[in-house]
C-alpha cells in the first residue's frame, strides 16, 4: 500500500469516529514533526505517520483503552491504572499495527512513548514526543512551549528534559509514569 492511500485510511479513521479534534491535533503534530524530522536527517514518511497514528486510540473512551489493555494482557502502569487515558499511547501502537499493518519499529516505539517518553529514548521518539508537546491541544497555555519551540532544533535531549523537568518542578504530574522517571533520569545523565 502506497504512503498516501494509509494517510488517507488514517484520516477516515478519525472521521469516522467523529474526532475532527483529534485529526487536527495529529496533523498539527505531523507539521511540527516534519520540521524536526528534516533537521535532524530522518525519514519524514515514517514521522509523518507515526504522528498522525500517535493519537489513534482516540476513537475510544478511556474504560475502553482500559479494557482493551486488558484484554491483551498489557502490564498496566500504577498511573495507568489510576488514568486510563495514559494507556493511549500504547493502545495506539497496537491500533497502528493490526488496523493500519505499520511494522516499522521506530514508527511504533514512537507511537507508544509519546506521552512519557522512555528510558534509551531513539530520536524518532524524542521528535514524536516533542512535537505532541509543542502541539498543545489541551485547554489553557502549553507548558514551557516557548521555551521548547527555541530548544528543539539546537538540543532535541534538552527539550526533552526540560519538558519534564517543568512538568516536576511545578508539580503538574499527580501520578508520574514510571516510563517518565525513567526517561527524566536517563536524560539528566546524558546533559
Amino acid at each position: 500500500m502506497r504512503n498516501y492511500d494509509v494517510i488517507d485510511l488514517i484520516k477516515n479513521k478519525y472521521l469516522n469516529h467523529n474526532k475532527e479534534d483529534v485529526l487536527k491535533h495529529v496533523e498539527n503534530v505531523a507539521e511540527i514533526a516534519v520540521e524536526l524530522a528534516e533537521a535532524y536527517n530522518l525519514d519524514v514518511d515514517r514521522i509523518r505517520l507515526a504522528a498522525l497514528l500517535h493519537d489513534i486510540s482516540g476513537i475510544m473512551t478511556p474504560q475502553e483503552m482500559y479494557d482493551f489493555a486488558k484484554s491483551r494482557s498489557l502490564k498496566i502502569d500504577p498511573a495507568e491504572e489510576k488514568y486510563h487515558a495514559l494507556l493511549h499511547q500504547r493502545v495506539s501502537r497496537i491500533i497502528a499495527q493490526e488496523d493500519f499493518d505499520i511494522t516499522d519499529s521506530d514508527i511504533l516505539n514512537s507511537i507508544e512513548c509519546h506521552t512519557t517518553l522512555k528510558k534509551n529514548a531513539s530520536v524518532y521518539d524524542k521528535v514524536i514526543f516533542i512535537a505532541d508537546k509543542i502541539s498543545w491541544d489541551q485547554k489553557g497555555v502549553p507548558s514551557c512551549g516557548d521555551l521548547l519551540k527555541s530548544a528543539t532544533i539546537e538540543a532535541l535531549d534538552e527539550a526533552c528534559y526540560l519538558y519534564i523537568k517543568y512538568q516536576f518542578d511545578n508539580n503538574l504530574l499527580v501520578m508520574p509514569h514510571q516510563w517518565l522517571i525513567e526517561a527524566y533520569e536517563d536524560l539528566k545523565k546524558n546533559l
